[in-house]
């Protein structure tokens, strides 16, 4: 008989925050982390503008790791100590890991150090188990900027099939030179605000930071007496086939189509939709055309989609996975957050995106989004316990 998967912790780094009660008021009084790049110079370009973490302060773990860590593998480290925290967990011994991310480690090859160990991606999940101690089974992925959602399926499915109790999932990424270069070069790059679903939008806004969630079965769950966010119902995916940069409609909408499927659930099932939402004008136009084929054009008004990376900036392959941190809190508190930056409505995007003030409504179920480079797409769905 297949387990029941829930959420029993959370943790994160980004732009609005290293704490849940730092984070969570700020992202739902819809308070923008972009800031003026000071990681790099970008005196040569024309955008100058990120999600960048700011006075961001990491302590090595005792008597476990020593010399330096990589930014992004501090911030993965800090967000996977405050998880473990946050669900009570003493013992991780026996606890596995999923972990995702584009870039984590590339900082040395942009500083131009010779320090190969750190290079390859899988070295920030070495890191996060040899921290916390983890000896369970570790998995790195790199679905592009669905690589948080990517690992938080794939730990669901571990737990769900028995083979784990206690999964850390989530993914992480920093804010990198060589990523804002090459999505300058590809003209994504918005001049100084994220405006998702807005007519004028002008592109997206790079960002960094972690997130992670402690997922258990629920019989564990219960045995320990712990604090429940939320359970997994299940999750959809799919693949484009189709082009590098841009989304297909029809690769987005087998995903959503996927989830729904899995979970025997149909769309007036849903609550909210956390958006994969960048603001950029492929991107959203395709995910709102993919949401008005499933939840017909009627349904697809009134619905509410909202895209936190209007607040925090797009935080690459750890931004599903602080969405999902967002989903959790969405079905604790009752609230919506907003879609901040919207001014001027869009025929092609004439959906409820919660625009620029938080919502106060019921919500049971949800899903979160996420659609990356490449066509490489993950829809999660959440559901109030």
């Amino acid at each position: 008989m297949a387990e029941r998967v829930v959420i029993t912790g959370l943790g994160l780094v980004t732009s609005l925050g290293s704490s849940l009660e730092e984070f969570w008021p700020n992202l739902t009084n819809g308070k923008s982390g972009i800031s003026k790049i000071s990681a790099f110079d970008t005196s040569h370009l024309e955008r100058h503008y990120g999600g960048e973490i700011k006075n961001f302060s990491f302590k090595l773990p005792d008597n476990k790791i020593s010399g330096y860590l990589p930014r992004s593998h501090q911030f993965a480290i800090t967000a996977s100590r405050s998880a473990f925290k946050d669900a009570a967990i003493i013992n991780s011994k026996e606890a596995g890991l999923a972990h995702g991310t584009i870039v984590s480690g590339l900082e040395f090859l942009e500083n131009k150090r010779k320090k190969f160990p750190e290079y390859p991606v899988y070295m920030a999940t070495a890191n996060i188990c040899k921290a916390l101690g983890l000896e369970g089974s570790a998995f790195t992925l790199s679905g592009a900027c669905a690589a948080g959602n990517y690992a938080i399926s794939l730990a669901y499915e571990r737990i769900k099939n028995s083979q784990e109790t206690i999964m850390l999932a989530g993914a992480t990424d920093y804010f990198s030179l060589g990523t804002f270069i090459g999505l300058y070069r590809v003209f994504s790059l918005a001049p100084l605000k994220c405006q998702p679903f807005d007519k004028n939008r002008k592109g997206l806004i790079p960002a960094e930071g972690s997130g992670m969630l402690v997922l258990e079965s629920l019989s564990s769950a219960k045995k320990r007496n712990a604090h429940i966010y939320a359970e997994i119902l299940g999750y959809g995916l799919s693949a484009d086939a189709y082009h590098p940069l841009i989304p297909l409609q029809e690769g987005v909408f087998n995903c959503m189509e996927r989830a729904l499927r899995v979970t025997g659930l149909s769309p007036g099932d849903i609550d909210y939709i956390n958006a994969h939402g960048t603001g950029t004008v492929p991107n959203d136009k395709t995910e709102c055309a993919a949401i008005k084929k499933i939840f017909g054009k009627k349904r697809a008004k009134t619905i509410p989609v909202s895209s936190i990376k209007s607040m925090l900036g797009h935080s690459m392959g750890a931004a599903s996975s602080i969405e999902a941190i967002s989903c959790c809190l969405t079905l604790k508190t009752g609230v919506i957050p907003p879609t901040i930056n919207y001014e001027t409505p869009d025929p092609e995007c004439n959906i409820d995106c919660v625009p620029n003030k938080a919502r106060r409504q019921k919500v049971k179920i949800i899903l979160n989004n996420s659609f990356g480079f490449g066509g490489m797409n993950c829809s999660l769905v959440l559901s109030a316990y």
